[in-house]
């Protein structure tokens, strides 16, 4: 890890200072906090009870753990659910829920891309409207698709568009940038292996230079939708601690007091850029949930 500044099994000094005044954890799930997608395994993929155990003690402790994903909101609210999270953030940012609850309150956020509330359609169908999609679909067949949200069956999505692929990315954000309406792509991240049905030319078992990319509304991202969750919920940037494992992840840096981005993240070929950016990002020294797992404890150590 030489050359980053990584997070301490025990802060001390100034950063445990810091750490005492967190109040709420605004994480990504997937590469971060899950590993497989699953709550009760660790970054081996082996059975574990810690991330749980963890978000157990970080409740009792008063510290509030909120999801931020490219996931949709059917997923991410059953994830809330089960683990008692008591609001997320979806889509990117493009879905930012308050509480959690029966009557969950929850706001589409689109940016600077008009959206008529009233129109009947979400922000999704209104992207999907320009052919911007079906545009650059015909144009990397082979190298790019859209996806069901982990493999598992939850296609519909809101606000964004979920893709995959390894077509060149300025000239996909150029095809955006000439659409009707305001729309960047957003890497979420790489792909190290696909399960279901795939329109790739890749090994699904060992796919090289796959990315996830969300097609977003201009002035949406992890970042702003947590300024938003920020502002709706009455924090300061200084009570969050923020956790992600991809460049696009870095922006929430931005909003909040210190930020965790996950060791697996730094094969990425931004993250060095990205992480020198920014002077409150920290390296975890373990991988996804086991790295996530010992930063929360951390945080618990340092309130302590």
């Amino acid at each position: 890890m030489a050359g980053y500044l990584t997070f301490p099994e025990r802060p001390t000094g100034e950063l445990a200072e810091r750490l005492r005044k967190v109040r709420y954890v605004i994480t990504d799930a997937d590469g971060t906090m899950f590993t497989g997608a699953k709550a009760t395994v660790n970054s081996a993929g082996e059975p574990c009870a810690d991330l749980v155990q963890t978000l157990v003690e970080l409740t009792r402790a008063g510290v509030s753990v909120i999801p931020c994903t490219g996931r949709n909101r059917a997923m991410i609210m059953e994830d809330a659910r089960v683990l008692g999270f008591p609001g997320w953030i979806a889509e990117m940012g493009g879905v930012v829920c308050t509480k959690q609850a029966s009557q969950p309150e929850w706001h589409y956020f689109c940016g600077r891309m008009p959206y008529d509330e009233t129109c009947g359609k979400t922000p999704h169908d209104v992207i999907w409207e320009t052919g911007v999609i079906d545009a650059m679909l015909e144009r990397w067949p082979g190298h790019l698709e859209t996806y069901h949200d982990n493999g598992i069956g939850f296609e519909y999505r809101e606000v964004t568009i979920a893709m995959r692929g390894d077509a060149p990315e300025e000239e996909m954000q150029d095809m955006l940038d000439h659409c009707s309406l305001p729309l960047y792509l957003s890497d979420n991240g790489m792909v190290d292996h696909i399960s279901g049905e795939t329109t790739l030319e890749v090994d699904r078992a060992n796919p090289q230079g796959i990315h996830t990319y969300h097609i977003t509304p201009a002035g949406v991202s992890k970042g702003t939708g947590i300024l938003r969750f920020i502002e709706l919920a009455g924090l300061a940037p200084e009570e969050v601690l923020g956790a992600g494992d991809s460049p696009a992840d870095c922006v929430i840096a931005d909003a909040v007091g210190t930020f965790l981005f996950m060791c697996n993240g730094l094969s990425h070929d931004r993250a060095e850029e990205e992480i020198a950016a920014r002077n409150n990002i920290l390296v975890s020294t373990k991988r996804s949930t086991d790295g996530w797992v010992a930063t929360m404890r951390g945080l618990l150590a340092a309130k302590e």
